[in-house]
């Protein structure tokens, strides 16, 4: 695939622009330190989307910091209350998350012998619920699966021509900005 500069000036002002977005929103909508932890989370889920919109992958050198840095975020680090170094309801709920986006994979691929979903996703979906806990862990799949088809079925809708059921889908590009977007929502104390 050959990448057009125009692409490439469009990509990056896009992702400047949502660059500013996550920083202005983080910093007002939170206090300091939630706000910083908001906005290393934000810009690593914008390079997530970015990569896996450009190549239909997702490193382990993002997904896998954000899952630790989801559990440490959990613990004492910011709630000064608690003596525990990670909430071990979050643990739990990184285990749920990876390991139903992998047993969804390992279906798929074994139904359709093909696969579906790529172990990026997996570690990803880890990452969700490291952040957010089981309690919003499917808010955050929700909030990912419904913006992903109303993007595959409004592409379609644009371009006048039927749904592609073969067509590729990033869906770590929806996964990451969900799991910032529930995250930002919980610290402000409008979803626990």
């Amino acid at each position: 695939m050959v990448i057009k500069r125009s692409q490439l000036d469009t990509g990056r002002i896009v992702s400047g622009a949502m660059a500013t977005a996550i920083i202005g929103l983080s910093g007002f909508a939170l206090p300091m330190a939630e706000a910083f932890v908001a906005i290393a989370l934000g810009l690593a889920m914008l390079a997530i989307t970015a990569t896996d919109l450009a190549e239909f992958r997702i490193p382990d050198w993002l997904s896998l910091p954000a899952i630790c840095a989801g559990l440490l975020a959990s613990g004492r680090f910011l709630n000064p209350n608690t003596d525990d170094l990670i909430a071990y309801p979050h643990a739990i709920a990184a285990v749920m998350g990876g390991g139903s986006l992998w047993a969804i994979a390992a279906l798929y691929a074994r139904l359709r012998g093909h696969d579906g979903l790529g172990f990026g996703d997996v570690k990803l979906a880890a990452a969700a619920g490291a952040w957010v806990g089981p309690d919003l862990l499917s808010l955050v799949v929700l909030l990912a699966s419904s913006s992903a088809l109303v993007a595959v079925l409004g592409t379609a809708w644009l371009r006048g021509q039927p749904v592609d059921l073969k067509g590729r889908v990033p869906f770590g590009a929806f996964l990451a900005p969900s799991i910032w977007i529930v995250w930002v929502i919980a610290a402000t104390g409008l979803a626990t």
